[in-house]
């Protein structure tokens, strides 16, 4: 269940009891012994009307039944009028039309979680149901509103609201509000409102020197995930004395936390968490006795952890954390009773004890990301059962703690970066098989996992000293990360192996970096799940099976640099692959044309691949990132390749797990996170010919473009000025020719430039990014003059004869310094012959030679440079 749909069943839980309420006047509309009003079935009709419904929801709405039977729709068993509409996560779409606040004893209108994209009054089609022009005025029943995570609607009117004067619950979170610049003075029209959900609506102005709005009523205020950028604003601490839950987190919000606060006496949550609030924490936050979750997490908070918080006896939820917070934590922090769920990070650090947690009888949840260490007795036992444990980045080590294997209930457990070396290996195992998730990450553990049956479903243990061969993983196991170890053997151990009858549920695969030997394992049929593989930087060494259908339901496969082999290489049966890397192999024949049509990245560098670039490339509509540098291809670039939009842009890979893959750009390895694929094309080194093809400079959204160290010739157009997107641009050695274009200049995001080593001519343009690349980016372009070739201008005063003339006197100059070298070697070889005749002769020419030795060698030193720069630029 993804997190806007998690948002939306909490919207609907705050009306429960209302619901339960009603429940003992109302029952389902099938159940009534009236028939269903006409007015009310008109308006529904008419809202029907303007609704896109892919999943034929609306069946059950049609005349052979009455309103009160249809799906979604109830009605009160004693009047038969409609009171209750719930169409939410319906996949509706379209227009939400107003007509539903024409059925006058409406009081719960929920159509969240749907797709609709505008709300409107149209109702033309039904001119005998029009909505009378002050129909408003009767809208005073409605209770409850939903219109929440419609992510496409836009509302540029919030005037329709103020007519709905009993609403005690308003929920539009994630509706484009961006518009509303009076939208506090709207919600405080409504005298009744309770709550009030207004996350996500990318709302700017929170009015921060606004003293007081008329929210009487309200108890819950939710404004969190807007763009604020402000102070806390005054009228906050003027809101009604029952307010009981505000969250303004994520917003960017700034300032010191005012004491006004202290104004809001019954307040039970205040989530502040995800701004830049700076600061001392306040100490008289600990005289809210009625607070159950605080939330100050990710600010700026500085100066020292107020021991006062421990006052907070009511707390069962309490987060903290701050890069410029200082100190200890308080040992008041273990009086915390009612605790469920503890987050420090941060700054802090010290020592904990068994003070900090002598009371925290009902913790659950423990994280603390701070560089504390621990002085707990080895016997210790916990007065706490938790279900998740982060303990990344304190200092554990260097052996796994003995506290934590009294932890029966533990779902999840992350000690990574934590200093861990050594292992209980009997009880180690056998706590982490009941554990659901488990990092391990960047310790130092030792151990040999030969033997190890691994049952979580989600392990991450990479970069550690884990040895032996590939453990077994259970029908459990989803997610398995063994990256950056020293595991061998074959991996056919860990991907063929059955534990029972049912097959391996296994969907990422990260065994990069080890040193695992042999070759890919024709075991598919056990790895149906497989959908994210990476093997690369192994040690694998036989030949790939041409039609290898270990991953044919994949999305993502990287093997580079392994020492994989095979020729007519077929990847045409891996029907869903969005990713594939298989660089730095030994791989020939030619480049597959029987390629998946959804893949986006295609990774082949450094094989020994042959032949031309296959125009079946050309067929691939979801192609953003190609890669076929170091290998052999020769011919032309097919201009088709470029068609259609191809390489054109960027997209992300369909999946919601981070997968990393590497490129080499400018001769240095680049690492992208998160599945993100930019329009790149590299066919650098290679044998590649002609001219490059001008649909090229077209593809304005690409990012990446590398031709280096090929045979290409022609120039370089000039719509390369709209390729505006480009970071890495590399032409060097080629035969390319002709001015480098001025527009090349309106590649503001350039980051790496390199024209070096080809036969263009002129002038060097000027400005934009230009500018930040020395001459190293020209260099061996003999007729390329101006800056940064400082050492080559383009005056247009010279002209060629004076050019000539320079050359004869520079053969002048270089005949000069040549005779004067072989007179002065002729003279100096008969006056060494004197000093070996004449000892006082020598001891006198010593004695000169060291007063003059320093100056010789500085004057021979300068006309020998000076004679190469004058030869160097007559040629």
């Amino acid at each position: 269940m993804n997190e806007s749909t998690m948002d939306c069943y909490t919207s609907k839980i705050s009306v429960l009891l209302l619901l339960l309420l009603s429940a003992m006047v109302l029952h389902k509309g099938k159940c009534s012994t009236h028939s269903c009003n006409g007015k009310d079935q008109s308006a529904l009709l008419i809202f029907k009307h303007h609704v896109i419904d892919p999943f034929n929801y609306f069946s059950s709405w049609s005349d052979e039944k009455h309103c009160c039977a249809w799906k979604g729709v109830w009605c009160s068993n004693v009047t038969g009028r409609v009171t209750t509409l719930d169409l939410s996560n319906q996949y509706l779409e379209g227009e939400i039309n107003l007509s539903l606040l024409q059925i006058e004893f409406l009081t719960y209108l929920n159509l969240s979680c749907n797709r609709f994209s505008a709300i409107s009054l149209r109702n033309s089609e039904y001119q005998s149901l029009a909505i009378p022009s002050n129909a408003y005025a009767n809208f005073s029943s409605l209770k409850y509103l939903d219109l929440s995570f419609n992510e496409d609607l836009q509302l540029d009117n919030l005037q329709w609201l103020s007519h709905l004067s009993s609403l005690k619950c308003l929920n539009l979170s994630a509706i484009n509000l961006q518009s509303q610049t009076n939208w506090l003075q709207t919600m405080a029209m409504l005298p009744f409102l309770l709550e009030l959900r207004l996350s996500m609506c990318r709302l700017k102005n929170i009015n921060p020197s606004v003293m007081f709005v008329n929210f009487t009523s309200l108890a819950t205020l939710d404004l969190s995930q807007n763009n604020f950028y402000s102070d806390l604003p005054y009228w906050l601490f003027n809101v009604s004395s029952d307010i009981s839950h505000i969250d303004l987190s994520s917003n960017g919000l700034r300032g010191q936390i005012p004491k006004a606060l202290l104004n809001l006496r019954k307040l039970k949550s205040l989530r502040l968490d995800d701004n830049a609030l700076t600061g001392p924490i306040p100490d008289w936050l600990g005289k809210h006795q009625h607070l159950q979750n605080l939330n100050l997490t990710e600010n700026l908070f500085n100066g020292s952890f107020p021991s006062s918080l421990g006052n907070l006896s009511s707390l069962t939820q309490f987060g903290v954390s701050s890069d410029s917070l200082s100190g200890n934590l308080p040992n008041s922090i273990g009086q915390l009773f009612n605790l469920r769920s503890l987050y420090i990070g941060g700054s802090l650090s010290g020592v904990l004890s068994e003070k900090h947690f002598s009371k925290l009888f009902n913790l659950e949840s423990l994280v603390l990301l701070s560089a504390f260490s621990f002085d707990l007795d080895p016997n210790w036992i916990p007065p706490f059962q938790l279900r998740e444990i982060d303990l990344r980045n304190t200092i554990l080590g260097p052996t796994f703690p003995e506290w934590l294997y009294t932890q029966r209930t533990l779902e999840t457990l992350d000690v990574s970066s934590s200093g861990i070396s050594s292992i209980n290996a009997d009880r180690f195992w056998v706590l982490l098989a009941n554990v659901r998730s488990i990092r391990l990450s960047k310790n130092k553990i030792s151990a040999d996992l030969s033997n190890v049956t691994l049952n979580s479903e989600y392990i991450i243990m990479n970069n550690n000293n884990f040895t032996g061969g590939l453990p077994l993983v259970s029908t459990n196991v989803f997610y398995l990360d063994l990256s950056y170890n020293f595991l061998s053997g074959p991996i056919s151990h860990l991907l063929c192996s059955k534990l029972g009858r049912e097959m391996n549920a296994l969907y990422y695969l990260d065994v990069s970096h080890n040193l695992l030997t042999g070759g890919i394992p024709d075991c598919g049929e056990n790895c149906r799940a497989l959908a994210l593989l990476k093997i690369n930087n192994n040690k694998l060494g036989d030949e790939t099976p041409s039609s290898m259908d270990l991953l044919n339901e994949g999305i993502g496969m990287d093997l580079n640099n392994n020492n994989l082999s095979g020729n007519s290489l077929e990847i045409s049966n891996f029907k869903s692959l969005e990713y594939l890397n298989l660089a730095e192999n030994k791989f020939s024949g030619v480049v597959p044309s029987k390629i998946p049509k959804s893949i986006q990245g295609l990774i082949l560098r450094g094989n020994e691949f042959s032949g031309n670039i296959p125009a079946e490339l050309c067929s691939l509509p979801s192609l953003r990132l190609l890669d076929l540098s170091q290998n052999k291809l020769s011919g032309s670039i097919p201009s088709c390749i470029l068609n259609n939009s191809l390489l054109d842009g960027a997209g992300t890979i369909e999946y919601h797990l981070e997968f990393s893959f590497e490129l080499f750009l400018r001769g240095r390895e680049v690492v992208f996170q998160g599945g993100w694929v930019l329009g790149m094309l590299d066919l650098s080194t290679n044998n590649l010919s002609g001219e490059i093809p001008p649909q090229l400079f077209n593809l304005t959204q690409l990012s990446a473009l590398n031709l280096s160290r090929n045979h290409l010739v022609g120039k370089i157009s000039s719509n390369i000025g709209g390729m505006t997107n480009l970071e890495w641009l590399d032409l060097s050695n080629n035969h390319l020719s002709g001015e480098i274009p001025s527009s090349i200049s309106n590649l503001s995001f350039l980051s790496s430039f390199n024209l070096s080593y080809n036969h263009f001519t002129g002038e060097i343009p000027l400005g934009g990014q230009l500018q930040s690349f020395d001459s190293w980016s020209y260099v061996g372009n003999p007729e390329l003059c101006g800056p940064p070739l400082l050492t080559k201008n383009c005056s247009e005063e010279v002209n060629h004869e004076e050019a000539q003339q320079d050359g004869s006197n520079d053969s002048l100059n270089e005949s000069f310094y040549i005779g004067i070298g072989v007179g002065y070697v002729a003279g100096f070889c008969g006056f060494w012959h004197s000093l070996l005749l004449s000892r006082a002769w020598r001891r006198i020419y010593f004695q000169f030679l060291d007063n003059i030795i320093d100056w010789l060698y500085v004057f021979v030193a300068l006309k020998l440079n000076k004679f190469c720069e004058l030869r160097a630029s007559s040629r």
